[in-house]
């Protein structure tokens, strides 16, 4: 056996076992004591995170040794376990009657950890697709992007009081003498964001015009993975808001978000192994499309519906005590204009981004209507080559119309 196989088995070996141990452990918490989101049924599209981390880095690394991203994608699911196993010990040790040592502990790494995990995206930025910095202001906002980061994790590693997601554990290495200080950094880190993502941006755009046919197709998965991750995680964004600004929402809705952005975490790293790897690259623009069309449907059908559902339940509340009614109403008005926003936001994607496609599209439309009128054969043939000069655009064309025997 090789050595990069072996190296790939272990780091699989490795996350799988932490990831057992902490379902386990998980599961042996008693439920009631439990906080919503570390319930255990809660922190399962979190393994959905470290299954698509694991497996494409697994993959890169065995199809690219030379590209680092493979093996950055592995680390990171590793990591990405032993946070879980980290979470679960610390929910366990400290809500079980038998308790374990260092529980707090290991909240703490938790806390600090699950922030850290991310720094695998500062260099994915500049580093792909074939992990090489192109420029010296790549360098600059790959450490740009990686001092953010590590910043921000350590200023959560110091900050007194409860910790960030298990805040019934108390930070045991918490510098309350310095709380003032870690706000002032914790400021500055977060500003560090700004130019690391604009020098991301100039980045790719640099990249993509001085690009190839082969990594421009690659760059257009990466943008794509890239927009429908953050697409789908803003149509979750307001139960995570609510829950952060302690607003009551439902369990069963907490749930899926938790569900849903688990899933949309994973689409980004299974396009950047897509990309990579060259695995029908070519289909990429019907991802985008359908991304843009359907992320903009689900988004003004989300907001529709909250506002339905408001709207009725102020107007119906002399009428109903419940919510029932204003609830299936929405319900029925958004399946209604499903179909009619889906084409008519479709149109709109195809006339600004795919102007060919709808070009195409209005030309055999119009060809088809004069089809069902035109009797003379000779109109026929010239509207027949003309529609396929204008939509297929062949270097030439000829109609040829076989004789009717007399």
């Amino acid at each position: 056996m090789s050595l990069r196989l072996l190296a790939v088995f272990a780091l699989a070996a490795l996350s799988t076992l932490a990831t057992a141990i902490g379902v386990v452990l998980f599961n042996l918490t008693p439920r009631e004591s439990v906080p919503i989101d570390l319930r255990a049924e809660n922190t399962y599209p979190f393994i959905l995170i470290q299954v698509s981390l694991l497996t494409v880095g697994a993959a890169i690394a065995w199809r690219h040794p030379a590209n680092p991203i493979g093996w950055l994608f592995s680390a990171t699911g590793l990591a990405a376990a032993l946070a879980y196993l980290a979470s679960a010990y610390a929910i366990y040790g400290t809500l079980s009657a038998r308790g374990l040592p260092s529980a707090d502990v290991a909240g703490w790494i938790f806390s600090w950890g699950k922030v850290a995990i991310g720094m695998w995206m500062p260099p994915l930025v500049f580093l792909f697709p074939d992990g090489r910095l192109r420029s010296r202001h790549d360098g600059v906002g790959l450490v740009m992007g990686l001092s953010a980061m590590a910043l921000i994790a350590a200023m959560l590693a110091l900050y007194p009081g409860p910790l960030l997601a298990i805040e019934l554990i108390e930070n045991p290495y918490g510098w309350k003498a310095g709380a003032t200080a870690i706000e002032l950094v914790l400021a500055v880190a977060c500003a560090l964001v700004i130019p690391f993502v604009l020098y991301g941006i100039s980045s790719l755009r640099a990249r993509y015009r001085a690009a190839g046919s082969l990594e421009r197709l690659q760059l257009k998965w990466f943008c794509g993975g890239a927009v429908l991750y953050l697409v789908t995680t803003a149509v979750v964004g307001p139960a995570y808001v609510a829950a952060w600004l302690g607003i009551p929402v439902d369990e069963l809705i907490r749930f899926l978000a938790n569900l849903i952005g688990g899933l949309a975490y994973t689409i980004f790293p299974i396009a950047i192994g897509i990309a990579i790897l060259r695995y029908r690259l070519y289909e990429i623009d019907v991802v985008i499309r359908r991304t843009l069309v359907y992320g903009a449907v689900s988004l003004i059908l989300a907001a529709t519906y909250l506002a339905a559902v408001l709207v009725l339940q102020a107007a119906l509340r002399s009428l109903t005590s419940g919510s029932e009614l204003a609830v299936a109403g929405s319900t029925l008005m958004v399946i209604a204009l499903f179909q009619p926003l889906r084409a008519r936001i479709q149109t709109g994607v195809d006339r600004r981004f795919y102007r060919s496609h709808y070009d195409a599209a209005r030309t055999l439309d119009d060809f088809s209507v004069r089809l069902r009128d035109e009797v003379d054969l000779d109109a026929v043939r010239s509207d027949l080559l003309d529609a396929v000069d204008r939509t297929v655009q062949p270097a030439s064309a000829s109609v040829w119309l076989r004789e009717q025997p007399s």
